[in-house]
């Protein structure tokens, strides 16, 4: 393949993962042993510096009836209000100024955007249950794949003040058609805000959990901005935040806009920025593979003492973390969830069983899957810890809690 950005054919492998399954693909009893498998292969591209997967699972397979909801964690509802309050007053946009969120899931963020004062709002989201969701929640929604066509079918020229992209420009199979779109439409005095795992992150706290095959682009602030510069797009304010392990929030306007004025602490981040190299990205993929099976060596010392372990959250980053440790139903009894489009359903590969999240079923120890969220977990099961259950938190090195 060549780069997804560039086009260049300078690819160096990263790490490897092997042949998974496309990891939301949550399976149904008669489906569990028949999934398909396809490669999970990282690689950085030598001339636009961007980490890609090698390999494109169609976004039809991955997208159109996708089981991911938003609005299930409160601390990333918490997170898209403060983020809407700010880009409201940063940018002063007016209560009729259109909002596009691209991939907007449940609507949750472009709600924070109407609890922020603006009405009007427009989710492109092409998953139709998940699309379902969001209309019932009072979100204008079009279910469809966000790119250039869509654009000029839904919104036109110039009428966009600003657009919302959390966590979804590294899914994107038709990345240049999409920035096409989002050119076209963006106002003069228009912004882009995209929400992105940050590759930097990845890097330091070894959670290659991230890498899945909806992921199929990983980024840097020098690996964004070189897919936006050739479309006139330029980043003039980021800052990092906690959210998902430690993201990027970038805001991108045309180049010659009064808006792209660099801002201190972009330029700050791009300093630091520069530090994640190839050879910073092979350091890390050697670790991860030097430690492939001390998680495991660990469950099945606990399972050999009699103690259960379930998983608790059912994210589909949890199915890279057990397919590539080779962690199945026979060290980890069950999942649970309260998301209600997973539960009853088995994690693709390990085939364990997902059930509903309940207090009154506690194991011995958690495998904390949904680690992102380690803050909000541990605060919510304090009263479970207090009887002896322990959390099992896999990264940057596995670590147990107890209630002490």
């Amino acid at each position: 393949m060549n780069c997804r950005s560039c086009g260049s054919n300078k690819l160096v492998s990263i790490l490897n993962l092997g042949e998974q399954p496309w990891c939301n693909n949550f399976l149904s009893k008669q489906e569990v042993g028949k999934e398909n498998t396809y490669p999970l292969h990282m690689v950085y591209c030598e001339e636009c510096e961007l980490l890609q997967l090698n390999h494109t699972v169609p976004k039809e397979t991955m997208f159109s009836d996708h089981s991911y909801l938003s609005g299930v964690t409160k601390t990333l509802v918490d997170h898209f209000y403060e983020t809407a309050k700010e880009n409201v007053n940063q940018f002063n946009i007016q209560m009729d100024d259109l909002v596009v969120d691209i991939g907007g899931n449940d609507g949750s963020q472009l709600q924070q955007y109407k609890k922020a004062g603006i009405q009007n709002v427009l989710n492109i989201e092409c998953a139709k249950r998940v699309s379902d969701i969001s209309r019932r929640s009072g979100i204008r929604t079009e279910t469809e794949y966000f790119n250039e066509e869509c654009v000029n079918r839904h919104i036109g020229a110039k009428k966009v003040k600003l657009y919302n992209a959390s966590g979804v420009f590294f899914h994107l199979e038709e990345i240049h058609s999409v920035i096409k779109g989002i050119k076209t439409s963006l106002r003069d005095d228009g912004v882009l805000i995209v929400q992105f795992m940050y590759a930097g992150t990845m890097i330091e706290k070894l959670n290659f959990d991230t890498i899945y095959h909806e992921h199929l682009c990983y980024y840097t602030l020098r690996s964004l901005s070189n897919l936006l510069y050739p479309y006139g797009l330029e980043i003039f304010d980021a800052y990092y935040s906690e959210i998902h392990s430690g993201s990027i929030i970038a805001k991108i306007t045309h180049s010659d806009g009064e808006l792209n004025i660099k801002t201190s602490r972009y330029e700050k981040l791009l300093e630091k920025d520069k530090k994640y190299t190839l050879e910073e990205f092979l350091l890390f993929a050697n670790k991860i593979k030097s430690r492939r099976f001390e998680l495991k060596e660990k469950l099945k010392q606990i399972k050999s003492d009699g103690k259960t372990i379930y998983a608790y959250g059912a994210p589909a980053k949890g199915n890279t973390l057990l397919n590539y440790f080779e962690i199945d139903k026979s060290l980890i009894d069950k999942s649970v969830e309260i998301n209600d489009l997973k539960i009853g359903n088995y994690l693709p590969g390990s085939h364990i069983p997902i059930t509903k999240e309940t207090k009154e079923d506690r194991p011995d120890y958690y495998l904390l899957l949904s680690h992102n969220f380690e803050e909000e977990i541990i605060k919510k099961n304090r009263d479970i810890m207090a009887k002896g259950t322990k959390f099992i938190i896999p990264f940057p090195t596995y670590k147990v809690i107890g209630v002490d």
